[in-house]
């Protein structure tokens, strides 16, 4: 028998070699199926929490009941008078918006109403007159203002330019708002013209009538 032929014969198992003992360490956590599932269930709860959070929070807010029933409707109607040389004098009562024409198609001037004096496109303001006079007639002077006062609906763009912080684009735009709308009806519609302010309306408030 050669060397390594003996070698072999030696290192063959017999089957009674001493197993060595092996112990495995137990395991530190044991997770059930139903805890998995509970705790599986908990983390998708948050990540779902966390996206609508986050998407809440990228949309506008969007304003309540109250917040948009609390703000102030335009009037629908205005109501306006109409006088002088027309055969239907007295109030009129027509849609926010309507012009001086409007009520004159109403109102019915006669064959000597002066138009001419009249401005039909302008805007019609709630409580506004509208005067019509006959051709030829002197033209019917506004109240005078209280002395020392500038009218803010019969004053000039040059006498307007005398108020404080009141220069001559201002006062172009006092004219242009007074002729598109009618007459200013308060002090404080002033705010609605161009380049006015609560400022601006504070220094020339004291100086100005209607």
């Amino acid at each position: 028998m050669s060397a390594a032929d003996r070698i072999k014969e030696l290192t063959r198992p017999t089957g009674e070699e001493d197993l060595l003992p092996v112990r495995y360490p137990e395991p530190r956590l044991r997770l059930e199926l139903k805890q998995a599932m509970l705790a599986a269930a908990a983390v998708l709860a948050i990540v779902c929490g966390w996206a609508a959070a986050r998407l809440a929070a990228e949309q506008p807010p969007t304003p309540e009941w109250g917040q948009v029933a609390a703000e102030s409707p335009v009037p629908e109607k205005v109501v306006v008078a109409v006088v002088g040389e027309v055969a239907n004098p007295g109030l009129v009562t027509l849609d926010q918006g309507s012009r001086v024409a409007d009520a004159l198609d109403i109102a019915q001037p006669l064959p000597a109403a002066d138009l001419i004096t009249l401005n039909i496109a302008q805007m019609l303001v709630d409580g506004q007159q509208i005067h019509v006079q006959t051709i030829g007639a002197a033209p019917v002077d506004a109240p005078p203002a209280a002395p020392g006062l500038i009218s803010l609906n019969q004053a000039s763009a040059a006498e307007l330019t005398s108020l404080p912080g009141v220069g001559e684009a201002t006062a172009a735009a006092i004219v242009a708002h007074r002729e598109a709308n009618g007459p200013f009806g308060s002090v404080d519609a002033l705010l609605d013209v161009k380049g006015i302010g609560p400022a601006k309306l504070d220094a020339i408030r004291d100086l100005v009538a209607l």
